[in-house]
C-alpha cells in the first residue's frame, strides 16, 4: 500500500479542491506512485489550541425532531465549546442538502464547529476514495475539518503511513482544518507524535467497558485536548455525570455520553441539558 496520495489517481473533484486551496502546502512531500512510501518531512501538527469539551456524533437528519436536535446543539455551542460530526450518508453524499447547509450555519453562528465524517475501513479504503470524500465535503458544505473514522490502532508501518498521508493531504488543503481520528481505542504514541491526527477518540464503547478503561502512560505527555471519549449505553444521569466529570482524570478533554445503546448517535440523550451543564462546569 502506498503511503502517499498519488495525485494523478485522485478524482477530478479532489484535484480541483487541491488546486484552489494552496497547492503549495504540499510541496514538502515527495510522492512516488510506484508503491514506495511518502518520503517527506511530515507537516508539524500543532495540538488544538483550545479543547472542545463536547464532540458530538450528530448522525441525525435535520428535519422534524432532527432539526430540533440540531437547534439544541446550537444552543449547546453557546455554552460549551462544541464540535459536531456531520454525517449525511456515511460520508458527504453526492448532492448538497439545504437542510444540512442551514444547520451547519446555525452551529457556526453559535460559535461551534462542524467536521465531516470520512470512512477509511481500517486502512483498506482507497486513498483516492478518501480524498474524493474530503473534496466533496468542501464543495458541498462549510466544514471546519474531518472526522477520520475506522482508524487502525496498531503499529503496522503501512497503516501509519496511510493515515499520515490523509493528514498531510488535509493540512495541505488548509492547516486550519482540524483532523480528528477515531480508532476508538488506545493507540501507539507514534500516532500522536508524527502526527496522523490533531485529536484522537481513544475510547468509543459502552459505559460498561468504560468502567475499566485506562489511558496509556504516554498520553500524559500530551494536552488532554488531543483526546476524546465517546461513551454509549450510560443509561442513568448519575452514570453520565460520573463519566463527564471523570474524563479529564483519564486524559481526555473532549467527551460525548449517551444513554442510547442501539443506534446511539441517531438522537441526543434525554439528559442532554444535564450533560451540557456538567461539561460547562469542568
Amino acid at each position: 500500500m502506498s503511503g502517499g496520495l498519488c495525485l494523478h489517481l485522485l478524482p477530478r473533484s479532489a484535484r480541483n479542491v487541491l488546486s484552489r486551496a494552496r497547492r503549495a502546502c504540499l510541496s514538502f512531500a515527495r510522492v512516488a506512485c510506484g508503491g514506495t512510501v511518502l518520503a517527506a518531512a511530515a507537516l508539524v501538527g500543532a495540538p488544538l489550541a483550545q479543547a472542545d469539551s463536547l464532540l458530538v456524533p450528530a448522525y441525525i437528519y435535520p428535519s422534524g425532531f432532527g432539526a430540533d436536535a440540531w437547534t439544541t446543539l446550537a444552543a449547546t455551542a453557546q455554552t460549551v465549546p462544541t464540535t459536531v460530526i456531520l454525517n449525511p450518508s456515511s460520508g458527504p453524499g453526492s448532492a448538497q442538502d439545504a437542510n444540512y447547509v442551514a444547520v451547519i450555519a446555525q452551529i457556526h453562528a453559535a460559535g461551534g464547529k462542524v467536521i465531516g465524517y470520512v470512512s477509511t475501513s481500517y486502512a483498506n479504503r482507497a486513498l483516492s476514495a478518501v480524498a474524493q470524500d474530503i473534496g466533496t465535503y468542501l464543495s458541498l458544505y462549510n466544514v471546519d475539518g474531518f472526522f477520520i473514522d475506522e482508524m487502525t490502532s496498531d503499529s503496522v508501518t503501512a497503516h501509519v503511513q496511510y493515515y499520515q498521508s490523509i493528514y498531510n493531504y488535509i493540512k495541505g488543503l488548509s492547516t486550519a482544518y482540524a483532523v480528528t481520528g477515531n480508532p476508538g481505542t488506545n493507540v501507539p504514541e507514534l500516532y500522536a507524535s508524527l502526527p496522523v491526527a490533531d485529536r484522537f477518540v481513544v475510547f468509543e464503547n459502552s459505559a460498561a467497558q468504560y468502567a475499566s478503561y485506562a489511558p496509556q502512560a504516554w498520553q500524559a505527555n500530551y494536552p488532554a485536548s488531543r483526546f476524546a471519549h465517546i461513551v454509549y449505553g450510560a443509561t442513568s444521569p448519575a452514570r453520565m455525570l460520573n463519566i463527564v466529570q471523570g474524563a479529564a482524570a483519564l486524559g481526555a478533554a473532549n467527551v460525548y455520553v449517551t444513554s442510547k445503546g442501539v443506534d446511539p448517535y441517531a438522537a441526543l440523550p434525554r439528559y442532554w441539558s444535564l450533560e451540557v451543564s456538567a461539561a460547562a462546569a469542568n
